[in-house]
């Protein structure tokens, strides 16, 4: 099978969250995958995505997109059509994307997100949910000694509120435990393609014998629900919306009183078998949500779209 990535170079050489990228790169060894697109080699802005692809004189099975509105008609290419979704709570947007886009077949990364939109039954759009994965290659034990009890990671704003109650809570637990605050650098770097700042977070997190972190409002299961325990640390945070098993998480709520969560936090740290225990499970977790695996698994939905 032969799979065209469709991105435009900049996003792909300077976005901070390489999530969208690595699940890509986990197909490189199992399908022949080509990146193309704006500001790539040999592709020509002022011409359709068509036109382009009948330039390059090669045929594709299906074409996966990132931000495909960008691209002049992506919507009438004759390979199948596929979009990947890591968040869809922005309705009216995300509708008009799938409807403007021609996509027909759309990944969602969330549970939540897929279960909402099937609902809507959109005509010739097939929706199928596949969580995200985690680079292993990254997010792993590095052997590092621990130099903090508490790690908060994860940029601050209206979309996290639990990260701000607990960035109210740090004050108190700085008096008891060694805190720290991994700043969030920003979304878009000029040197994100390298994985650097993935690699800097997953190494603080191995420092750490608790991270603090959060669901969204939106309750989904983000990239940090596997990073985190896949980087031996103890995650505590709200439960996502999910089908997965998430009793390694050390569950947190935003309606919970400030000394309860206080108090649930001091538990696991004075009671070190109890982290470990979340530790561990946390490991098994990782194993099961890798990029490898979902690589193979978006392979296999391509393909069993195609056999319709």
């Amino acid at each position: 099978m032969k799979i065209l990535y469709l991105v435009n170079r900049e996003t792909y050489y300077t976005k901070m969250s390489r999530v969208r990228f690595h699940g890509i790169k986990a197909m490189e060894n199992l399908v022949d995958i080509r990146y193309w697109g704006l500001n790539w080699p040999n592709y020509n802005q002022n011409r359709t995505v068509q036109q382009n692809l009948d330039d390059m004189q090669e045929t594709y099975d299906a074409v996966i997109a990132y931000k495909p509105l960008e691209l002049k008609e992506f919507s009438k290419i004759k390979p199948l059509k596929v979009i990947r979704y890591n968040e869809m709570w922005n309705e009216e947007w995300t509708r008009k994307e799938i409807y403007d886009s021609g996509s027909q077949l759309v990944i969602c990364h969330h549970l939540n997100d897929f279960e909402k939109y099937e609902k809507m039954n959109i005509e010739g759009v097939k929706f199928v949910y596949l969580g995200h994965g985690a680079n292993k290659n990254i997010f792993k034990d590095y052997k590092l000694k621990k130099e903090y009890d508490v790690l908060l990671v994860g940029k601050l704003s209206w979309a996290y509120p639990l990260r701000e109650l607990f960035m109210n809570l740090m004050p108190y637990l700085k008096k008891k435990y060694k805190c720290h605050i991994h700043e969030h650098p920003g979304y878009d770097l000029k040197d994100s393609h390298t994985n650097k700042y993935l690699i800097e977070m997953a190494k603080e997190i191995n420092k750490a014998r608790l991270v603090l972190t959060c669901s969204s409002k939106f309750k989904y299961r983000l990239g940090k629900y596997i990073e985190i325990p896949m980087s031996g640390a103890a995650l505590c945070g709200d439960i996502p919306i999910g089908n997965d098993n998430f009793d390694y998480v050390i569950d947190i709520n935003e309606k919970m009183p400030p000394q309860e969560i206080f108090n649930k936090i001091c538990y696991y740290l004075d009671n070190e078998d109890k982290r470990l225990e979340k530790v561990e499970l946390g490991y098994k977790f990782g194993e099961l949500n890798t990029f490898e695996l979902y690589g193979k698994n978006l392979i296999k939905i391509i393909e069993e779209y195609l056999k319709q």
